[in-house]
């Protein structure tokens, strides 16, 4: 036999090894494939807590504010603080001019008392919000939190807030809002498929980078 050829048992070895591997790699695939949807769920518990905090990132999404003030309205928190930054012509709130103003009124039209109402504006952009919530934390000596989202998105706001607000001692857990996409059939549609894929994406990232 020439020197350095394989043998047929080597060579049937190696390719089981490569088989092994890539069908190892495939099996792995489609388990994050499929517990996507459970990955990007936040699992902390919602509490009462000092605030109930929303997010409204150029547009204000009223499912959200509609689950925060029917949590006000249960008594999860005394007051509602809404971390702003600057919106546009797509806003679904239709806020037009001073959107502190536009904010508090579309909360008090849903029952909740204009006193309650927080809204603090943040013009360096959402990326800032996390350390914003620090710093009214420390300001007013508050230690929970219960920030309202949607429910494919829970996981990802959890991660970026606790990174900055655990380390001060902190607690903050996430409401989540249903967005209508099932666990079981997401990606039998595109839209869902689509929304879900890039958001694991930017969560998968969030972890590669330590954050």
């Amino acid at each position: 036999m020439a020197s350095g050829a394989l043998s047929v048992k080597d060579f049937l070895d190696k390719a089981k090894l490569v088989s092994y591997g890539f069908f190892g790699l495939l099996i792995l695939f489609l388990i994050l494939f499929f517990s996507s949807p459970y990955l990007l769920v936040s699992k902390a518990d919602p509490k009462k807590s000092d605030a109930l905090v929303l997010e409204a990132i150029e547009t204000g999404k009223k499912d959200k504010f509609k689950q925060a003030a029917a949590l006000w309205k249960k008594g999860l928190a005394p007051v509602i603080v809404i971390l702003h930054s600057p919106p546009n012509q797509d806003s679904d709130l239709g806020i037009v001019g001073d959107p502190t103003a536009s904010l508090q009124s579309y909360l008090t039209s849903l029952g909740v008392d204009e006193t309650k109402i927080l809204v603090y504006t943040v013009e360096s952009g959402a990326q800032e919000f996390p350390k914003t919530l620090l710093k009214i934390a420390l300001d007013r000596q508050w230690k929970t939190f219960l920030l309202i989202g949607k429910e494919y998105d829970s996981a990802t706001l959890l991660k970026l807030y606790r990174n900055v607000l655990e380390p001060a001692g902190i607690y903050i857990a996430v409401s989540k809002v249903s967005e209508g996409i099932g666990s079981w059939d997401w990606f039998t549609k595109p839209k869902s498929l689509e929304s879900i894929l890039g958001r694991l994406s930017k969560h998968l990232y969030l972890i590669l980078l330590g954050n």
